[in-house]
This record gives C-alpha cells, structure tokens and sequence, in this order.
C-alpha cells in the first residue's frame, strides 16, 4: 500500500475523501478507485475530442453559410443577436491566439472557441434567431426530436462531464450513467455525421476499460 501521507500530500486528502467515504474508509479501495476513475476518464477523450471538433466544424460550416463570411463571428448581423458571454469568448480567442504571437485567422478562431461557447449557440434567446440555420448541422437527427432544446440539453450535459473530466474530477460513481453518456455522445456524432461513428472504431475502449475496472469501483 502506498505511504498515507504521501498520497494525501499529493493527491490531497480533500481530494480523495470522495472515495474513502464511497469505500468506508478503506484507503486501499479508495486509491484504487481513484486510479480507476483516471482510466475512464481517459478513455472519454477519443469520443470527446471528435465530439468538440466536430460540432465546432459543423456549425462553423452552417453559420459561414448563413452569413456568407467566414469571418461570421465578427460579422456585425451575429454581432447584434450574440450574447456576452460570447462576444467575450471571441475577445478571448484573440487575445490568446495574439499572445502566442500568430495571426489571427478565422481558422485558428475558430480553433480557439471553448466548448461552451458552442454550445451556447443552442440557449433559448437563439431559437428565433440561429436555431434555423444550426439544425442544419445535425442532417441525421430525426426531424421530430431535433430542436434546440433537445440539443440544448444533449450538449450541456457533455460539456459538464467533459469539464469534470478535464478538472480531473470524480466521475464513476454510477457506471451506468458513465454508458449512459456514452450512448448520447455516439448518437450526436451519428446526428453531425454518420462517418464520425464509423472514424471512432480502433479508438473507442471506454466499454473495455469499464470492465476492467469495474470491481475496483462497484
């Protein structure tokens, strides 16, 4: 077993109460857990990454159409219905692509734009405004379900995980729920593009690792 006060200095006990309390204060099963929870969540990544890049793309593509400039972020038509927060995302890109000292280009903007920005694009002060032109970005997804809400709600809820994941959070207390998310990020990419489900094959193990890892959670 490893030193208590070594792994409590490192990882922090506050950290790993989470797991001492889920595992009745057996430190063993509880830095198991941990290491486990690392495991999974690593093996999000493949299915997060292509997810991010590929609803990025896909509604770049769509808005780009929609107001016939590439450089649609600063178009002073999306200018007038953005929020704050996103023109503040914008303002951000720039400021960091500037301070690595390249050109801004629509691209590297684009590149740029946080995972929240874009799924900002589905909140409801856009249903009447953006929504038209960004269902346009999921071509597969049934027409009865496919609403702003609904896509809404599908894309915060990975946002969430994909943060927790990325803050190097706990996120295996229920693995059903950790499938569940899988399920719901395969059926969006199915909606954005059906090749992108097929791209993920030889690089999606969360199954595997959850079952390796299963009797070190449960």
């Amino acid at each position: 077993m490893e030193n208590k006060t070594i792994i409590e200095r490192i990882i922090s006990k506050e950290r790993l109460q989470p797991y001492l309390t889920h595992h009745r204060n057996n430190q063993e099963k509880a830095i198991q857990h941990y290491k486990s929870n690392i495991l999974v969540s690593e093996a999000f990544y493949p299915l997060l990454s292509i997810l991010e890049i590929g609803l990025r793309n896909s509604i770049d593509f769509q808005l780009t159409i929609r107001f016939n400039d590439k450089n649609w972020f600063e178009n002073h038509e999306f200018i007038k219905v953005a929020s704050r927060f996103q023109i503040d995302r914008i303002s951000d890109a720039r400021s960091n692509i500037l301070s690595e000292k390249k050109e801004i280009t629509s691209g590297r903007i684009i590149s740029e734009l946080s995972f929240g920005f874009w799924t900002s694009l589905f909140d409801t002060k856009f249903e009447m405004t953006l929504w038209k032109t960004l269902r346009l970005a999921f071509p597969n997804c049934p027409k009865e379900i496919r609403k702003r809400r609904t896509m809404s709600s599908k894309f915060n809820s990975v946002r969430k995980l994909r943060n927790r994941i990325f803050h190097h959070e706990a996120i295996t207390w229920n693995l059903d729920v950790i499938q569940e998310y899988e399920k719901e990020i395969l059926e969006a990419l199915d909606w954005l593009n059906r090749d992108l489900v097929n791209w993920l094959d030889g690089l999606n193990h969360l199954d595997n690792v959850i079952e390796e890892n299963r009797k070190h959670i449960e």
